[in-house]
């Protein structure tokens, strides 16, 4: 049986058409761009480390083919996924066998306390199953739930104890932040270090304490243990689904302070003024696809697509804070994705390609493909070395307090106003999907329905 499943393929070469814009580059003129896109259900996201959906553009000449690279589509996702149930099911088998069984009742569900079969639930998924850094993010869910409703027996654990749970969230971070404090202060009076550094006279920064965004990562986490328990039939239903839990404890809206489009106009102006390097050509991509700095510092001469008709760039991976390595994409499917360009950003990005290539030769290394950009080096540069560059430049040009994730809401939010479809400007900020998109941009998308009645009718009058 078909399990993933694929939505009507999307005409890409149509939506350009009515925007006026020109074809995507391709081998064979007579072809149509197509999108192909599978919703993952909710269910089967645990076996697919939470992807949501996947994307793949397919170039085709008639429907037959279509259907074609749809079926082959359909059959590749379902044996990724099948390949990836197999996997996680014989991680879990592995490690139970490692572990003690589970006490249960009369009734198969399970007696033991939440935290005992939570800490099984994460070291579970740990074996390849998720990321080092999402069991990182949940064993740090653990303190909190250990610390509240961890005791209670698994089965009869209710919503309401997982609100009181969530509701403590922001006190025990608190609590532990100031805990944290003190002991680093009683540190540095100590320590050697600190008195050669003199860091006594440099005052801590403010502690912060977690919130809306937290709360509601501990309900998911909840979530899924909870639908995994109910699936292995340890427990009657899943106490986490309550909707009152849904409404109450909503992950906060990401800060939304995009330039205005006068204010975008100078910060272009300011960066076309600089000489070629590997930072002018970090400003383009994040002002020219509103790529996350994360994907930008990952940019190699290989996602550069060069075409006679439109360039694009190609976003596979993205480099985690504080590192210089670059990593398959760490998000949802939806960040890999390819994002025309205009002809600035192309040609400096073949200028600068071709500047390190030579740069590399000099140094006794041969050029690839997989030449990191966003340094005059073999490594990417790390976030911060970038970072002051930024603050600097921004310093010199007026742009004080403006921080780089503003110039990705400034390509979403100008798109849109500009009257860009909602479900290109989702596929192209690598967002899963367009209702999430229209719920951050929502204020900027114009407001259409003037004159609507009388067009409609128009059409309709025309065609008589």
């Amino acid at each position: 049986m078909q399990i993933l499943t694929c939505d009507k393929p999307y005409n890409l070469d149509d939506v350009r058409k009515k925007k006026g814009k020109p074809r995507v580059a391709r081998r064979d003129s007579r072809t149509t761009l197509y999108e192909l896109t599978i919703r993952v259900p909710k269910d089967y996201q645990v076996y697919l480390e939470g992807k949501t959906k996947f994307t793949k553009r397919v170039f085709v000449l008639n429907r037959r083919e279509l259907q074609g690279e749809v079926r082959a589509f359909e059959d590749e996702k379902n044996a990724d996924l099948d390949s990836a149930k197999d996997a996680y099911e014989k991680s879990l088998e592995a490690a139970g066998k490692e572990a003690p069984a589970l006490p249960v009742n009369e009734d198969g569900y399970c007696t033991a306390p939440l935290i005992d079969y939570a800490e099984r639930y994460v070291e579970v998924r740990s074996h390849g199953s998720v990321s080092s850094e999402t069991t990182k993010n949940e064993l740090n869910y653990l303190r909190y739930i250990r610390a509240t409703i961890g005791g209670i027996i698994l089965f009869k654990v209710t919503s309401d104890d997982i609100e009181g749970c969530l509701i403590e969230v922001p006190r025990l971070s608190r609590k532990w932040a100031e805990e944290r404090r003190k002991s680093q202060e009683a540190n540095r009076k100590t320590a050697k270090w600190a008195q050669e550094k003199k860091t006594l006279i440099q005052p801590f920064k403010e502690i912060r304490v977690a919130g809306s965004d937290t709360q509601a990562k501990i309900l998911k986490f909840l979530r899924e243990l909870y639908n995994y328990a109910f699936e292995k039939d340890h427990v009657p239903k899943n106490p986490a689904h309550a909707r009152f839990l849904s409404r109450v404890f909503k992950s906060s809206k990401p800060l939304i302070d995009p330039l205005m489009e006068d204010e975008a106009a100078r910060f272009l102006e300011a960066v076309m003024k600089l000489p070629l390097s590997w930072f002018k050509l970090s400003l383009l991509v994040l002002l020219g696809i509103g790529a996350r700095p994360e994907e930008m510092q990952a940019v190699i001469s290989g996602s550069f697509l060069f075409g006679e008709e439109e360039s694009a760039i190609r976003i596979t991976g993205a480099v985690p804070r504080g590192g210089i390595v670059i990593v398959d994409y760490p998000k949802t499917d939806a960040g890999r994705r390819t994002i025309p360009i205009d002809d600035l950003l192309a040609d400096t990005g073949k200028a600068w390609i071709a500047m390190k290539s030579q740069m590399m030769e000099d140094l006794g290394f041969t050029p690839t493909l997989k030449m990191p950009l966003m340094s005059d080096t073999v490594h990417p540069h790390a976030y911060n070395t970038w970072k002051k560059l930024w603050d600097k430049f921004m310093d010199e040009n007026g742009f004080s307090g403006i921080r780089p994730y503003a110039l990705r809401h400034t390509y979403a939010t100008l798109n849109l106003a500009n009257g860009e479809n909602i479900k290109t400007v989702s596929v192209l900020m690598g967002h899963a999907s367009p209702s999430y998109t229209l719920d951050l941009y929502a204020g900027y998308v114009p407001n259409t329905g003037l004159g609507i009645g009388t067009r409609y009718m128009n059409l309709l009058k025309a065609a008589i």
